[in-house]
Order: structure tokens, then C-alpha cells, then sequence
């Protein structure tokens, strides 16, 4: 080779040495350096960019976008399509990047079994980070370095992750998971974006299966985007619409044959033309028709929102006729249909917590007498409300589903200051109480639960009279994320610490109780044709008998107001109606605690034919007794003296079996 060509030879591989990457999109370098790992992924390999993801994928790297946010269902890649972000700033665009998941321990998840492995399985990124060793500050779970920048993972519920750093890309996972606050320092989103200042070309990327409309962050910034939906063309007529899950139809009681009605056209169509119609799909931003009640978009200020569902979905469970059997089978079910429309419709939960109608219960009463158990009642609890001059009771009886009947309801008048009142002992007298069911067996009340936050130190000390198992102390916390929390001691010692042993008061969830109890009084019983061929009453279904008006007006008495915060944040408020009494609200709120702590969300099936066998139903249907309907009774009134215990047959056992791991 002749000196010129060797000369232009090393010129060419000095100049390719320096020449800088071809600028990629997102999408582009995944397809070419994202590989899936086999601990995470069902089919390990190199990655495939699907149709609809490859819109806010390349948003990432829009040189004319800043913030990035995904309001979406299960099942539709947005965790890996994460991973591809971070792979593609740390080998394509180095710069300090972090990561905020719920909590620390997600982030150490995430960091173990997302990022570690798409480190290891990647060629491109491997060479960037070396293998994690012992007491190796530069790659730790939660920290890592390569060239040009950095990979930090934090936790939502410490603000620790989010002082002294300064980072260009932030990604907010999950959001709607996130506590309240980080610490005592504010809002995660806000301290997370205040750490990109710095950067004129940052990016900030949030995503999450939404919750409870009015409180969801990943509602609030997708609706402050341009909102844009993935429509797709009809097969039969091309007309571009979204897909709506009310667009669906099926056979009646064959969700398995759903079809997509189309709706320029009216054609029907099939599942197996999903892949073609996606794939033809696009992005388009708000508004859109179809979506009227959604407050159209501000004019595009750098913000790209994108809704995704699971009906686009590729995955083999995510089929159309999959999708309509799972709606089918938690239609009747508040807390699944809940779960259904934020991780399948990837749509916020509107909390049906409008008062019912009192009127159209009190019209469906049963004819079933009161202080009585008809069929299908297996256990009793009660709830007990303190007022100055009385104490308002309610006693329900619990079946499978979570079934419940009224069985009785009334007031206890007396001074409750007083612990020798005799309204105590009244209310000593309706603990000893037993009910007499059609099967001639006698019930007791299995837990009672009474309200400790008026006249603290009186309920207490007569609740201390019984045993924990048989009587608790319970007080309500609003915003409270779980029906019953771990009860907290009370007693304190001469030394003013409290003492480990002694009483206890079990939080209640009063907002998770009331929504579950306003879903279960919308339920409708099954019609005389239905009942006919066999169906039965709904799960959560709610029984009463012949109860006067001012019952039904008082379990009805509340509902969700919202409240506007400065925040920008819509809380929801479950507030009186003005001129409604709550305390049968109240009772029925802590009789329903009472049957969590009694076991209720957590028997088996064995558990419940035991409890039917010593019901004497295990051979019984479950029809509404045929009693003469009872007379309303009156609800202001003190209700008689306890009757004296009706003793059980000599050769049933003891109502509720005492063996290990029952109903505790």
C-alpha cells in the first residue's frame, strides 16, 4: 500500500473515531441494543417495539417534548418500555438519570430484578457498567456509574433520594402508588422535577395504572397534556376511532365471543383483526369526540399524555373475548369491578359513594322477622354507637359472599358518662343475647364493636370487662387505605410509657367501609324469573326486615362531596346530609369491622361448611324465610329487656369451632 493510501487510511479511522452517534430515536435504539431478560420478561430476547408503544417511547427523545406522562392499564410494556429509557440515556445520550419508585423496597426490586439483568443481557450497555462487587461504592443497588453519568433509585416515602442531586432525566413510576408525601417535605412529583432545573433539555417521564378519580396524580397530569388516544381504522369501512369498552358486545352469558361494534359503520368485528387495526393505528392528540366530558387539552406547551388500555394489547391474555369474561365475573363484585376498571380500562374508579335511595330501600324490605336469623345467616356481629344520652345499636348477621342481614336495630337510653348507668347494663344485656335462627339454633353475637370516641375512658372501661375476642374497642380514621388497622395500646404505665399488654383500640377505615357498604345497597336482587332458574343474591348483598323509615334514612345519611385543594388535588369528603341522623351508618360501619376482625374476608371454604354444619344448613337452599312480615319497629324508642338465652341443642358444639388458624 502506497504511503498516500496508508495516510488517508488512518485519517479515515481517526475521523470515524470521532464521529458521534447517529442520533436515534427511542424506539430505533431499543430495536437494536434492548434485549428482555429471562427473569422478567415471558419471552426472552431481543425487543420488538409494538405500534402503540413506539408514540410515547419516541416522545422521550422529541427534542420539542419536556414532560412525557402514560395513564394506562396491565399488560401494555410500559415497565420495559422504562428500562429502554434509562438503557438509552446511559448509552446514547449519557447524563444523570433517577428513578423514583413507590418505596425504597420497590426500588430495590426494580434495581435487582429489572436493571441489573438489562445490564447483564444488553451488549451495549454491559461494556458501560462493570459487574457489581463487594464494597464497590460505584455500583450499588440502588447507585450506579458509567461514563458521562449516573443511574440513581429512590423511593417515594423519603425525601432523602431527593436532596443534594441534580439530575436531567427524571422517571416517576407508578405515582398513583405513592405515599402522600415524601416525609414531611411535600408532594415526590415536585421535588423530583425541582432536581432537573438545572438541565435546559431535561426530561421528566411519569406513568401509572390510575386509582379514585378526583385523587389520581396520573388523571391529573394526563388530563394537564395534550391527551392523546391511539385510534385505530375499522376493517370494514376505515373509519379511525378508539377503542372503547363499551363499544364491546357479546352473546348473553358468552363474554368468550366478543366483538367490537364499530361506530361509523355498525359492522362487528372480530378479535382476530385486533393486530392489523393496531397496526395501522396512530396517535392523535385532545379532543376527541367519543371522550366529551373530558376538559379539552391547553395548547401544547411541551407536555405529550398518552391513554393505553389492554385492549391494544398483544399479550395472549389480553384477547377481547378475555378482557369481557373478566368484566363479567366482577360485575356484581364492587371490589373487583374496582380492579377491573384501573388495571384492564387503565381508567380511573368513580367511588359510587352517592347516598342510595332510602326510599328504594326501604320499599324492598324483606318479610323476615326481626330478632331472628333466616336462612344463610352463619354469624353475628354488632356495632354499637355512643351519644351523650344513648347508645344506638345494630346487629347483622353475615353469610357466604359476604351476604349480610339486619337482624336487629335500636337505642339504649341513659347518661353514658355514667359507667353504672343502667344503659350499660343494658348493653350487657344485648351481649348475652342470643338469636334464635329457622333451624331452631340459637346464635350469639360472635364480636361486638363499640365506638371509643365519645366518653373515651367509660367505654373502655366497660369494654375491658369482657374479653378481646367477644368486644373491641374501635375509633375511626378517615383516609385510612384498610378496613381495620393493627389495634395500638391505650393503658400507660406509672412511668408514662404505654403498657404492651394492656387494651387496645382497633382503627377502622370508615371511608373504605362506607364505599364498600354504599356499592353493596345499589346491588339488585335477582327478579322472580331469575330467582326461578336458580340464581341467588349478589355477593355483599344487603337484607332487611320491616324496619321503620328513620333506619333507612340514617344508614343513607352521608355522601362524597368533593373538596378542591389548593394543591390543585380533588379530595373527597364523605359528609352529612343536612337534616339526617348517621348513627345506624356508624353501627353498620362497625359491625362490618367487627366481621373482618371475626375472620369474615378470610374464611375458607371449609371454614364455611363448618359453620353451616353447626347452623344445621349444610343441606338447606338459601330462599328468604317466609315469616309474616313484622311490625316496624320503633327506632326512638328503648328497645325491651333482653330475652333470657334460648340454650342450644345438647349435641351442637360450640357455635364457632376453636380450632387453630379459625376466625381469628
Amino acid at each position: 500500500m502506497s504511503a498516500p493510501a496508508v495516510l488517508d487510511a488512518l485519517i479515515g479511522q481517526s475521523m470515524a473515531a470521532w464521529r458521534p452517534p447517529r442520533r436515534m430515536k427511542l424506539s430505533e435504539w431499543a430495536d437494536e441494543h434492548y434485549y428482555l431478560s429471562a427473569e422478567s420478561a415471558a419471552e426472552p430476547g431481543r425487543w420488538r417495539t409494538l405500534p402503540y408503544q413506539r408514540g410515547w417511547m419516541d416522545a422521550f427523545t422529541d427534542p420539542r417534548i419536556e414532560h412525557v406522562s402514560v395513564m394506562k392499564s396491565a399488560r401494555v410494556g410500559w415497565t420495559k418500555c422504562l428500562n429502554a429509557v434509562v438503557g438509552y440515556y446511559m448509552h446514547q445520550d449519557a447524563c444523570p438519570v433517577m428513578v423514583v419508585q413507590p418505596t425504597i423496597e420497590d426500588a430495590q426490586g426494580y434495581s435487582k430484578e429489572e436493571i441489573a439483568p438489562m445490564l447483564r443481557d444488553c451488549p451495549s450497555l454491559a461494556a458501560l457498567v462493570p459487574e457489581a462487587r463487594a464494597k464497590d461504592a460505584d455500583n450499588t443497588i440502588l447507585h450506579k456509574l458509567f461514563p458521562g453519568g449516573s443511574l440513581s433509585l429512590v423511593g417515594a416515602n423519603s425525601a432523602r433520594g431527593f436532596r443534594r442531586v441534580s439530575r436531567k432525566v427524571v422517571l416517576f413510576d407508578e405515582i398513583d402508588g405513592y405515599p402522600a408525601s415524601a416525609g414531611a417535605e411535600g408532594d415526590q412529583l415536585k421535588l423530583g422535577i425541582r432536581r432537573t432545573e438545572y438541565y435546559w433539555d431535561r426530561k421528566i417521564g411519569d406513568g401509572s395504572t390510575p386509582t379514585a378519580a378526583g385523587r389520581s396524580r396520573i388523571e391529573r397530569l394526563f388530563e394537564a397534556g395534550d391527551q392523546r388516544r391511539y385510534y385505530v381504522p375499522c376493517p370494514h369501512c376505515d373509519f379511525f376511532q378508539v377503542l372503547k369498552f363499551d363499544g364491546f358486545r357479546w352473546p348473553r352469558g358468552k363474554p368468550e365471543q366478543a366483538v367490537y361494534v364499530c361506530m361509523e359503520c355498525g359492522a362487528e368485528i372480530e378479535h382476530e383483526h385486533k393486530r392489523a387495526m393496531v397496526q395501522a393505528g396512530e396517535w392523535r392528540p385532545g379532543p376527541h369526540q367519543q371522550f366529551p366530558n373530558v376538559p379539552a387539552p391547553a395548547p401544547f406547551s411541551g407536555h405529550a399524555s398518552f391513554h393505553i388500555w389492554a385492549a391494544y394489547s398483544y399479550s395472549p391474555n389480553a384477547s377481547w373475548g378475555q378482557i369481557c369474561g373478566e368484566f363479567a365475573e366482577a360485575e356484581k363484585k364492587p371490589d373487583e369491578l374496582k380492579t377491573f376498571v384501573n388495571t384492564v380500562l387503565g381508567e380511573t374508579w368513580q367511588e359510587r359513594g352517592e347516598a342510595p335511595e332510602w326510599e328504594r330501600l326501604y320499599q324492598r324490605r324483606e318479610h323476615y322477622e326481626a330478632a331472628t336469623c333466616p336462612l344463610g345467616v352463619l354469624f353475628l356481629t354488632a356495632g354499637v354507637d355512643v351519644q351523650k344520652d344513648r347508645l344506638v345499636y345494630e346487629v347483622v348477621g353475615w353469610g357466604r359472599g359476604k351476604e349480610s342481614w339486619s337482624i336487629e336495630a335500636g337505642v339504649l337510653l341513659g347518661d353514658t358518662a355514667n359507667a353504672s348507668a343502667d344503659v350499660w347494663k343494658q348493653l350487657n344485656g344485648l351481649l348475652a343475647r342470643t338469636y334464635p335462627s329457622t333451624t331452631a339454633i340459637y346464635l350469639p353475637i360472635a364480636v361486638l364493636a363499640i365506638d371509643s370516641g365519645y366518653n373515651t375512658q367509660t367505654v373502655y372501661n366497660w369494654a375491658r370487662q369482657h374479653a378481646m375476642s367477644k368486644v373491641i374497642a374501635v375509633k375511626g380514621l378517615e383516609r385510612s387505605k384498610v378496613l381495620v388497622g393493627t389495634p395500638s395500646p391505650v393503658d400507660v404505665s406509672m412511668s408514662g410509657r404505654m403498657v404492651k399488654r394492656g387494651y387496645r383500640v382497633w382503627p377502622v377505615g370508615v371511608d373504605v367501609a362506607k364505599s364498600e357498604l354504599y356499592g353493596w345497597l345499589k346491588l339488585e336482587p335477582p327478579t322472580d324469573d331469575a330467582r326461578a332458574a336458580g340464581e341467588t343474591c349478589p355477593p355483599g348483598f344487603c337484607h332487611f326486615p320491616q324496619f321503620g323509615e328513620e333506619y333507612f334514612k340514617q344508614i343513607t345519611a352521608e355522601q362524597l362531596v368533593p373538596h378542591r385543594k389548593r394543591t390543585g388535588f380533588t379530595a373527597f369528603v364523605w359528609e352529612k346530609i343536612a337534616g339526617r341522623e348517621n348513627h345506624y351508618l356508624d353501627c353498620r360501619v362497625y359491625a362490618r369491622a367487627a366481621a373482618t376482625v371475626a375472620g369474615l374476608d378470610r374464611l375458607s371454604e371449609a371454614d364455611w361448611c363448618e359453620l353451616e354444619r353447626i347452623a344445621g344448613q349444610e343441606q338447606l337452599a338459601l330462599p328468604l324465610a317466609d315469616a309474616a312480615p313484622a311490625p316496624a319497629p320503633e327506632m326512638s324508642r328503648a328497645p325491651t329487656a333482653p330475652r333470657a338465652a334460648a340454650p342450644p341443642a345438647p349435641a351442637r358444639p360450640a357455635w364457632i369451632p376453636r380450632r387453630s388458624g379459625f376466625l381469628k
